[in-house]
């Protein structure tokens, strides 16, 4: 996934990046109320917040070598990147078009094609569901206005040397929408994917996919305003 978006970014000219990149701040700590699917923990990464198992490790991502701010958190750090699905984890992050300075249109694609593709890609993974909250491509002739915007999510299930897991993710590319009024102003594209496994994995996977926040604004906030625009 980091891979798909950091080499679409190529095809752009960016603006340089300050000689000492500046990590956000960034903290984890215990939920103060329980939940069942048992401890979970907090991750604030700058202005992204997220939520983890208690024995899952976590890291922001960083500053100097990626476009995306946010975070990944995962009981095996090491494996996650280059084990799309079939590694418990979560990764959440967004783009800063200020930084990057691309168009709308860019995100847009990013978003509708390349973003998850080696998760929905991998031989074994299975997508058991994919909704669509917002879809207007941008019209690139210019003739007409479009929001650009595209906002979906999907779920499914991972099987490997016997081991099931659960993944979904949710990737929003505001564009021009009303999706531009919440979360954070400048962000051209968010998405947060986990993957789970165990007993209670179905319960794991909605509380910290939906515990996922930009600038305070939920993922279920993310979708009302993309519903907004149908």
């Amino acid at each position: 996934m980091l891979v798909a978006l950091t080499a679409c970014g190529r095809v752009s000219v960016s603006p340089p990046r300050p000689s000492k990149a500046v990590e956000p701040q960034f903290s984890i700590h215990p939920l103060p109320y329980p939940s069942d699917p048992g401890p979970l923990f907090e991750v604030e990464a700058g202005i992204v917040q997220g939520l983890i198992p208690g024995a899952w490790q976590a890291t922001p991502l960083p500053a100097a070598r990626y476009p995306q701010e946010g975070f990944v958190a995962s009981p095996q750090l090491s494996d996650w990147a280059g084990n799309a699905g079939t590694v418990r984890g979560i990764e959440v992050f967004w783009i800063d078009v200020a930084k990057l300075q691309i168009p709308s249109d860019y995100y847009y694609l990013v978003a509708r094609g390349p973003a998850l593709g080696s998760l929905v890609e991998n031989e074994a993974c299975v997508q058991s569901r994919h909704e669509i909250f917002a879809d207007h491509p941008p019209d690139l002739t210019g003739n007409r206005f479009s929001r650009s915007d595209y906002v979906a999510s999907a779920s499914g299930v991972c099987r490997t040397e016997g081991q099931r897991t659960r993944w979904a993710y949710i990737v929003a590319a505001p564009g021009y929408g009303p999706l531009r009024q919440v979360g954070i102003p400048t962000s051209g594209l968010y998405v947060v994917i986990a993957v789970v496994s165990g007993p209670q994995s179905r319960l794991l996977l909605q509380e910290i996919i939906q515990g996922a926040r930009f600038n305070n604004t939920t993922i279920s906030e993310i979708v009302q305003a993309a519903r907004s625009t149908r």
